[in-house]
């Protein structure tokens, strides 16, 4: 990050009197202080917002909070107004000094008065904040401002005070210091910059930022949950323990009697089922006359326990119920009320389920899907208990035919068979067999979604689709064709629980990896939805998750994501009992940290010490996803580094560990190494990553071509000579070359940075890195400009080693390569391609001037003009190395 520095350019230190910004000059409409202003810019409706925004007018008109009598945009200095200034040093956040060395140098006026941005997180026009600020009038009177910008400000919107907007020079305090700190770090992130030795300078290690890891994308699969038993809290009364006597001394007329009186009432059947009527009952339905009665009474039992979350199926199977209801099965009269007792039997016990996995009953099920009326209804609610989460009885059921003839079944007028056979479809699809034949089932089970059929049957089709898209593209596919996705919107929207739960999961699972439904899902409404289901009790794992794969790569759905106000509940629950809402939460967050002003808002709802914490979670795909999230918050954001490195330090270690588990997936590992990179990025947290022990995992890493760890290494290089040292002695640069020869695209970048860093003020290093100058010079073309700006950096420093190195870069194009590059270089690499050029310069100048046609040669004359006094001087040695035959 730039040295913050007064007027003078000397450092601000507490106590240094110049002119210091401070919480006074900043004036926001939002009623936002100074430090937590947030992201700003230049208003996005000008020049229409002018005349219609109310708030601008209060803020800066003729009787605003600060009061304009004139009000212009001004661009950038160009060429002769810079001309005017030559010489003449300016600093960043010293507008008031910068405007008085101006008005000195050149004999210009000053313009005091205020800069003008809207706040970029609220509504278009919506809000605005004023900073005190002053410029320069040229004699014709046209405003110029000379205080170096962020990237971001092309032009900036100015207001004349009426008041003249004073500013009084004052010793810089601590707050004003932390302030200032805290926007330059905003303002002017981390850029590569250049150090230079006495003659040829070498480009200089800087810590560098890098794009957001890849978004995790979320999948679930509805699975079954174990049963809690639940023992009567009283007996049943002496009437009817006195008729369960009975029964158990096989009265048949007892049996009748009690089925009469308990009907209506499951609590009084939880009771009495504990009376000991399992074995007796089982015994009856051996028996043609009693069977009837008995299998009556059974239902009745087992539809209470099933009600009632009572375990009474364990005491039926106990008792002897199974192989005698599976003989029924093949009754006429009585193998519907078989059926249905089996599937009371198993519901919500997989205990229970593989005690009833009998391949003849399994058999018998699916022929009866065929059957008319209730008999197939009954079946596929029997086969729905025996498969939910159970692979081994899905598998098995699966090949028996039961997937047709279940899709068939959803074509059934009967509301309730449509919902056992959609829900017996959505857990039979826990089997891969079952899913290789399913295809034909999707659009009845998307149609199914629609309001006009029960609730119940769309939960149940929303279920079976949410499984069906968990793995499958193809599936996925044939679903959104068949116009899910605004029906599942609106299951969220408006359907019962258990509909909204499983139509955000369907949604999570059908926009994994695919903008296009994400972008629809969005347009139908699904993101406010989605955010509301947080607010209730169960279903915060399939929202988390949809909401995740709706923020993956699309900055408006981020946005839209956070306006629905999930970051604090999302920060929450990252602390939650069930590890997939664990998991899903870290996913929201690392898919919405790489907006720039959503990653503050993150850390300000205080997520750095529950992800800390996430690191050391026993589940590894939370450890991912922790870890990328903090790499995210951190991209590109000093202030964010220092506020994790204050608030949970013990990230560092944990990150150290994580890269260096055992069987770790190479995701984890990436983000791990993202992360530890940001750390290493800013002063303190970088000696703290080196001290925690980073180097040998990140060579580990870096042996296996993960270039988050060549990142890692550039970051670590950069400020101790004792650590590149030790680097070097580990086969640090021999990994780093072979990743450039070898490695993805972006290893190859991060390679190169790392090799710049390494071999910067180092002779030695760079002569041990010759090696890489043919690969280096071929990255020059690359079409990622930091990835070539960074080579021309590792170059720079390399070709200094000696005239053999300079021909190899010569004889590689690195010349033509870097004269190309010129016209296309940001504020970051403009040093680095300078000094590369001089360095090849020293024995190639010949070649060099060569390769600078008039458009680069245009680029250079900017650089020679610029402000910017370190650039001013690499141009002008460039110049001197290619001799009186060269001219700009």
């Amino acid at each position: 990050m730039a040295k913050l520095v007064d007027g003078q350019g000397e450092e601000a230190v507490v106590g240094r009197v110049g002119y210091w910004l401070d919480s006074g000059d900043f004036v926001s409409t939002a009623d936002l202080d100074a430090e937590h202003i947030g992201e700003i810019g230049f208003p996005r409706d000008w020049p229409g917002v002018y005349g219609s925004s109310k708030a601008l007018k209060q803020l800066v008109g003729k009787k605003g909070k600060c009061a304009g009598k004139k009000v212009g945009v001004v661009p950038l200095p160009d060429a002769s107004q810079l001309s005017l200034v030559k010489g003449v040093q300016f600093h960043p956040l010293q507008s008031f000094s910068n405007a008085e060395r101006a008005a000195k140098a050149a004999g210009i006026d000053i313009v005091r008065g205020w800069a003008v941005y809207e706040h970029l997180e609220k509504d278009v026009s919506e809000a605005f904040v004023a900073e005190r600020f002053w410029w320069n009038s040229l004699a014709d009177g046209t405003w110029v401002d000379f205080t170096p910008r962020p990237q971001m400000f092309q032009e900036m919107l100015l207001a004349e005070a009426v008041d003249g907007a004073p500013k009084a020079q004052e010793p810089l305090s601590g707050p004003q210091q932390k302030l200032l700190q805290h926007l330059l770090a905003q303002r002017f992130p981390s850029a590569a910059a250049a150090a230079p030795p006495a003659t040829a300078p070498a480009a200089a290690p800087a810590a560098v930022t890098a794009p957001a890891p890849s978004a995790p994308k979320v999948t679930t699969k509805i699975q079954q949950k174990a049963k809690t038993p639940i023992t009567p809290t009283a007996p049943a009364p002496q009437s009817l323990r006195e008729l369960a006597r009975r029964v158990q001394a096989g009265e048949l007329e007892a049996v009748r009697q009690l089925d009469e009186k308990l009907r209506g009432d499951d609590e009084l059947c939880v009771q009495i089922a504990s009376e000991g009527l399992a074995t007796p009952l089982s015994k009856m339905l051996g028996d043609s006359k009693h069977q009837e009665a008995a299998l009556k009474l059974m239902l009745l039992l087992s539809d209470a326990g099933v009600s009632q979350s009572a375990d009474v199926g364990t005491e039926l199977i106990a008792g002897g119920a199974v192989p005698k209801l599976i003989q029924l099965l093949s009754s006429d009269s009585m193998q519907e009320m078989a059926a249905a007792v089996l599937g009371n039997l198993c519901h919500e016990s997989p205990e229970n389920q593989d005690k009833l996995a009998d391949n003849q009953m399994f058999q018998k099920l699916v022929e009866m899907l065929s059957f008319p009326g209730a008999v197939a209804q009954e079946a596929a609610y029997a086969i729905w208990n025996l498969t939910v989460g159970h692979e081994k009885n899905s598998d098995a059921i699966a090949r028996l035919g039961a997937v047709p003839k279940l899709a068939e079944l959803l074509k059934s007028t009967s509301d309730i068979a449509q919902e056992n056979a959609a829900g017996a479809l959505m857990h039979i699809t826990i089997s891969q067999e079952a899913r290789s034949v399913i295809g034909n089932a999707i659009p009845k089970l998307c149609e199914l979604l629609q309001g006009s059929f029960e609730p119940e049957v769309s939960t149940q089709a929303a279920g079976a689709l949410l499984n069906l898209a968990s793995d499958s593209s193809e599936y996925a596919k044939q679903i959104v064709s068949n116009g899910a996705v605004p029906s599942l919107v609106n299951l969220v929207k408006d359907g019962p629980d258990l509909a909204k739960e499983y139509s955000a999961g369907a949604l999570m699972n059908l926009m994994r990896g695919d903008m296009e439904v994400a972008s629809n899902a969005a347009k139908q409404g699904a993101i406010p939805s989605l955010a509301n289901l947080l607010s209730r009790p169960s279903g915060h794992s399939e929202s988390l998750g949809a909401l995740a794969n709706l923020a993956s790569g699309s900055s408006e759905r981020q946005i839209q994501i956070y306006k629905a106000q999930v970051t604090r509940k999302t920060v929450a629950l990252l602390g939650d009992e069930d590890v997939d809402v664990r998991r899903s939460a870290a996913a929201l967050l690392m898919n919405l940290a790489p907006h720039a002003k959503i990653k503050e808002r993150i850390v300000e709802a205080q997520a750095l010490k529950p992800l800390a914490k996430a690191l050391k979670d026993s589940d590894e795909i939370l450890n991912e996803r922790a870890a990328g999230a903090l790499a995210n918050l951190f991209n590109d954001h000093s202030a964010n580094v220092h506020a994790g490195f204050q608030q949970a330090p013990e990230m560092i270690p944990s990150l150290v560990s994580l890269i260096q588990t055992p069987g770790l997936s190479e995701d984890a590992k990436r983000q791990g190494a993202h992360a530890l990179a940001m750390l290493a990025a800013e002063d303190g947290p970088c000696d703290a990553v080196w001290q925690a022990g980073a180097g040998p995992p990140l060579l580990v890493l870096l042996k296996d071509m993960i270039g988050e760890a060549a990142l890692g290494i550039m970051n670590l290089s950069w400020r101790w000579p004792q650590v590149k040292a030790e680097l070097v002695k580990s086969g640090t640069l021999e990994y780093l070359m072979d990743m450039l020869k070898h490695g993805d695209d972006l290893a190859k970048e991060y390679a190169a940075g790392a090799l710049m860093n390494m071999t910067a003020g180092s002779p030695d290093n760079a002569e041990k890195a010759t090696a890489a100058v043919k690969d280096l010079s071929e990255l020059l073309k690359s079409n990622a400009v930091q990835a070539a700006e960074w080579a021309a950096g590792a170059l720079a420093n390399i070709t200094r080693s000696g005239q053999a190195a300079q021909e190899t870069a010569i004889e590689n194009g690195a010349a033509t390569s870097i004269a190309a590059l010129l016209p296309k270089v940001t504020a970051n690499g403009m040093s680095l391609v300078v000094l590369a050029l001089a360095s090849l310069a020293e024995t190639q100048g010949n070649s060099v001037s060569k390769a600078l046609g008039a458009e680069a040669k245009a680029k250079l004359r900017d650089f020679r003009d610029s402000n910017n006094s370190d650039l001013q001087e690499y141009t002008k040695t460039l110049v001197d190395k290619l001799g009186p035959g060269f001219s700009l």
